[in-house]
């Protein structure tokens, strides 16, 4: 009988001790209701089912980001020719909305000056002719990244959808936390396809 009251006080103190951590690693952890366990399962679910992406990804281009025009779009300079980029998988906040200002700054950090490696999932071009691109610099995955920090929505954009699952579990993850964008309400339109 100690032994398991004992367990019981071991598992008791872990508990606590993870959902403390949670709370220092996400400030906005807590739902309006106080509820911790709806962000926790989406965490445990992402880390979980989410494939992360292969650093030796085949047809990857090399180029240098010349300008960011927004939060999901840069100007890359590959093989001496200019080339716009758009983001596969993601859709910030445009101009004349809320939070446009931050996804800008966040891609800025993430990109602006740096070299990066540009990899196409199915499609070459949008219909404005745009590179259609998930951006690494270094190990880093900036599409993601930008979905983590909450600065960007996962959108499903077929036929491109290699990232889709681990890009929106990870929306859900931010959302849940209230980081970034998420507190302006800015990415509830209730449609995750374009």
């Amino acid at each position: 009988m100690k032994l398991f009251i004992a367990g019981l006080a071991t598992g008791a103190i872990l508990t606590f001790s993870g959902i403390a951590y949670l709370e220092s690693t996400y400030p906005n952890i807590r739902g309006a209701d106080g509820n911790i366990f709806l962000f926790a399962s989406n965490l445990y679910k992402a880390k979980r089912t989410a494939p992360e992406p292969r650093e030796d990804m085949k047809d990857a281009v090399t180029a240098k980001v010349l300008r960011v025009v927004d939060g999901d779009t840069v100007d890359i300079e590959v093989n001496g020719e200019r080339q716009r980029v758009r983001y596969i998988g993601i859709n910030t906040p445009e101009r004349n909305e809320p939070c446009y200002e931050q996804a800008t700054q966040a891609n800025i950090d993430l990109v602006l000056g740096k070299t990066v490696r540009l990899v196409k999932d199915k499609s070459d071009t949008d219909r404005y002719g745009r590179l259609l691109r998930y951006l690494f610099v270094d190990d880093i995955f900036v599409n993601k990244v930008l979905v983590e920090q909450g600065h960007a929505e996962a959108v499903l954009y077929k036929p491109d959808d290699q990232y889709y699952n681990l890009l929106s579990d990870l929306e859900a993850i931010a959302a849940e936390a209230g980081l970034g964008c998420h507190i302006f309400n800015i990415f509830d339109d209730g449609d995750p396809k374009r």
